[in-house]
């Protein structure tokens, strides 16, 4: 059973984890794997075939790193989103810590019915190690129709991600390299059936900045470019 598993991030190609009330209601360039924030990011994405849809992004930071706008233009138009958020997501229900951190997040489609819920374990030094997510069946609401476990490293980056069926049969294995900026260059992923096993490969090229921050993204997956990601920053004092 092979799935295609193609993470396309229109921003940041490493995304670091949000495991904190606060880092959810107000992200900040952190978040984003930057080196130096701006006060504005332009991210637009090209296609090699040149007949996908491409989208703009805008990201807006404050003096002191805070996200505090996003917009994103595409086929239904112009959509923008103001930070610091009021509240979270209404979908979700979230469990967490004395400390403020995440323990549990569970979400609901329109109709009340559970789509997933994910389990946050924290190290002793309070990184987070490792979550668990359950994804259950629309059908049959409560039934577990897959399991994934990610393990994160030092710097709270996924480095390997496990998909399991309901009875544990491994489905979907995946490592993710990152290179000295923090970026995503290649991640494996290994699919698993009862007849055979394919391996497929996604790679990233990255052009950067004199501040350290990419500027273009280059996505290969099996050797054949797909697309790239271009990023246009205004910093301030420029």
């Amino acid at each position: 059973m092979k799935r295609l598993i193609i993470a396309i991030f229109l921003f940041a190609s490493t995304l670091c984890a949000q495991h904190n009330r606060a880092e959810l209601l107000q992200p900040n360039y952190d978040i984003y794997n930057l080196q130096w924030w701006p006060r504005q990011i332009t991210v637009v994405q090209h296609f090699e075939s040149g007949q996908d849809i491409n989208f703009q992004e805008t990201y807006l930071f404050d003096s002191v790193g805070n996200l505090t706008e996003y917009r994103k233009r595409g086929f239904g138009g112009l959509h923008k989103t103001t930070y610091p958020l009021t509240q979270l997501n209404p979908r979700m229900q979230y469990d967490f810590d004395y400390d403020g951190d995440i323990l549990r997040i569970i979400e609901f489609d329109l109709m009340q019915r559970l789509i997933s819920s994910e389990h946050y374990i924290y190290g002793s030094g309070g990184n987070l190690i490792q979550t668990v997510r359950y994804a259950y069946s629309e059908a049959d609401s409560g039934t577990v129709i897959e399991r994934t476990v990610t393990r994160y490293d030092k710097k709270e980056r996924p480095a390997t991600i496990k998909t399991y069926s309901p009875d544990e049969l491994l489905l979907v294995a995946e490592k993710i390299k990152y290179d000295r900026h923090g970026n995503n260059i290649k991640r494996t992923i290994t699919y698993y059936d009862e007849e055979s096993t394919t391996v497929t490969t996604e790679k990233r090229d990255y052009t950067y900045d004199s501040r350290g921050n990419w500027t273009k993204c280059r996505f290969i997956l099996d050797g054949k470019p797909i697309y790239t990601i271009e990023r246009s920053f205004i910093y301030y004092g420029e």
